[in-house]
Order: structure tokens, then sequence, then C-alpha cells
């Protein structure tokens, strides 16, 4: 495994189960919405169809200052925690073919860097672990919204989004099946979390 930080477990990513926005000095906790929040991924299977999975077991710490325009991530997925719906195609995933989990329990996404265009998110840069390689990986702002919203008599201020992103799985040494099992991965992370 090559050498690399071992921030603390809290993929890819915003999702989990601690969710921060800092306004100003003042820091304000936000708790993510467990039925809320999913990882799905995508991988094309002969250029006829695709694999689409999803990963059960998640967490993540996520800061951010709307007026500094700053933020931080850092999220963890547990990688034997894939579920494709299809157990043969799962206990695949998670041999030595593939993610190996045994040898490499964790998918960790760090992001130090939040991109703006005028007041609006646009990405979130950052570092992914995976297979026990890293490489860049920015995260790109499909949607996010911040907004008061009424849960009975009570309410809730609720920030969530939705985050996409591509990479190719052999960059981390996942070249087992090329090309019948398509090297690009594609990701959708979705998250809603309201405000303590």
């Amino acid at each position: 495994m090559n050498s690399r930080p071992r921030p603390r477990c809290a993929f890819l990513a915003l999702a989990g189960a601690g969710f921060a926005v800092a306004a100003s000095a003042t820091a304000a906790s936000f708790d993510v919405d467990t039925d809320h929040r999913t990882i799905y991924f995508a991988v094309a299977h002969r250029d006829i169809s695709f694999v689409r999975g999803r990963f059960l077991k998640l967490d993540a710490t996520v800061t951010f200052d709307p007026e500094a325009k700053t933020g931080s991530v850092v999220a963890n997925v547990d990688a034997s925690s894939v579920d494709t719906g299809n157990r043969t195609i799962d206990d695949v995933l998670r041999s030595p073919q593939f993610l190996d989990t045994a040898q490499f329990p964790e998918v960790r996404y760090v992001g130090d860097r939040f991109v703006f265009e005028a007041e609006r998110l646009t990405a979130i840069d950052g570092m992914l672990w995976l297979h026990g390689v890293q490489h860049p990986l920015r995260l790109t702002v499909q949607r996010f919204v911040c907004q008061d919203v009424q849960a009975g008599i009570a309410k809730r201020y609720v920030c969530g989004g939705t985050f996409r992103t591509a990479f190719d799985r052999s960059q981390y040494g996942l070249t087992r099946s090329l090309p019948d099992v398509g090297d690009q991965v594609e990701l959708e992370i979705n998250i809603e979390a309201t405000r303590r």
C-alpha cells in the first residue's frame, strides 16, 4: 500500500454522519438525513449496458464558510459495503480481482478547496484514495441549495445537493477485465443535512 496521510475517518463524498457550516466565526452543525444520503456508481459493460450500484456504509465531516468561500471535506466509505443488487457481482468486486477489500477496506476522499462562480458553489477539489493509490479528483456541483423547510410545526434549515465526478479505474491499479468492463467510473453523490 502506498504511503498516505490518515485523516480522521468521519467516499465518494459529501455524505455521512456530520455536516458543519461555518458562517463567519460561528460554526453551525448539520445532521445528515440518512434516508437522503447516497453514493451511486456506474461502469460500462462491453459498451452495451452499465453495471450500477452503491455503497451502503459511509461517513463524512464537512465544513463550509459561505462568506469566506472556503470549506473542507473528509469522507470515508467502507469498500466492502458495495451493493449492485447481485450477490455474485458484489463478491467479485470485493475480491482481489477488483477492490480487494480485505487489503484495502477504505475508500477516502479529502477535499480542501471549494470553487465558486460569484456566489455559487460549483466544484470541490480534493484527493481520492482508492486501492492504495491516490490521485486528485474534482467533484462537480450539479445542485446545491440551503433553505428553510417546514416539517410539521417545526421549521428546519436544510442544505444539500447533488455532486458528480468520474475517473479511470486503471489509474488506481484496477485493470481487471478491461476493456469488457469499462475503465471510466461515474459517481453521483446526493445529500441532505439539517442544521442542529
